[in-house]
C-alpha cells in the first residue's frame, strides 16, 4: 500500500474537520488580535470577541500546538493559503466571486486532469 493511501485510511472526515475547526479558530483568533484598537472594536463588540477568544482557546489551543508543534513549516503555510483565499474572496468584486467559483467547481470537476497539468508549491519558511 503506497504512503498516500495509507495516510488517507487513517484520517477519517472527523479528523480533517477538526484539524480545519483548529486552523480557521486560530486565523479567528489572529484576526480579532488585529481588530483591537480599530473603530470597529466598540465595547459590545470588544466583550463578545474577547469572550470568543476565550473559548476558543481554551478549546481549540491545546490541538493546534499538538499540529504546529508536528510540522510548524507546514502549518504555517496552511494558514498562510487558508488567509489569503480569505482575503482573495472578501476582496474581489461580484463579477470575480462569480468567476471564482466557477473556477474553483471547475477544479473539483477535473482535479486528476489539473493535478497533472498544474503546480503548486508551498514556501520555505525561514
Amino acid at each position: 500500500m503506497d504512503r498516500e493511501k495509507q495516510v488517507k485510511e487513517t484520517i477519517s472526515d472527523k479528523h480533517l474537520n477538526y484539524l480545519k475547526s483548529v486552523l480557521i479558530s486560530q486565523l479567528l483568533l489572529e484576526a480579532n488580535d488585529e481588530l483591537q484598537g480599530s473603530k470597529a472594536f466598540k465595547q459590545n463588540v470588544k466583550h463578545q470577541v474577547n469572550k470568543t477568544s476565550k473559548i476558543l482557546e481554551s478549546e481549540y489551543q491545546q490541538g493546534f500546538n499538538v499540529i504546529y508543534n508536528n510540522n510548524p513549516e507546514m502549518c504555517t503555510n496552511v494558514l498562510n493559503k487558508i488567509d489569503s483565499l480569505i482575503h482573495k474572496i472578501k476582496t474581489a468584486s461580484i463579477d470575480e466571486l462569480v468567476m471564482i467559483d466557477a473556477l474553483v467547481d471547475n477544479y473539483f470537476e477535473n482535479k486528476e486532469e489539473l493535478i497533472e497539468t498544474q503546480t503548486a508549491e508551498f514556501n520555505k519558511i525561514d
